[in-house]
């Protein structure tokens, strides 16, 4: 186990830090004659993971840990989906804590579920998960 940690690790960091800096062809800007209104968009940047964090005010990011109880992948279940657009599923608590290191995990949760902003709930029991989003539905 510990021989396929750190080739995964590695693996995550080179997929988030390589980024094709050249633009495409569709991407490439023409001067235009009539000049254009620049919107800008303001993000908090108090979070330190944004990868962690859910695309939209409408839906849910979730972060799992460990082996998952249930028979069904959690990407399959149908009340999960309906909410959470992003699901990422770590093997250990260990590497979740390399990974991220500042992210605040309490009592070795299973499910971390995340909104646009921050952590919005934490639990080991995919019950108490499913009952939280049945209640705080976003959509």
């Amino acid at each position: 186990m510990k021989k396929m940690v750190w080739p995964i690790i590695a693996g995550m960091l080179l997929l988030t830090a390589c980024q094709n800096s050249e633009p495409k062809a569709e991407e490439v800007n023409t001067p235009s004659k009539q000049p254009q209104q620049k919107v800008e968009i303001k993000k908090d940047n108090t979070f330190p993971y944004p990868n962690l964090l859910a695309d939209n005010d409408q839906s849910y990011s979730l972060l799992t840990i460990g082996e998952q109880e249930e028979q069904t992948p959690i990407e399959k279940d149908e009340k999960i989906i309906k909410v959470v657009t992003n699901i990422l599923s770590l093997p250990t608590l260990k590497m979740v804590e390399k990974i991220y290191p500042n992210l605040a995990i309490e009592n070795q949760s299973s499910y971390i579920l995340f909104d646009n902003s921050g952590i919005v709930y934490q639990s080991k029991s995919l019950k108490d998960l499913k009952s939280f989003l049945a209640k705080n539905s976003l959509k």
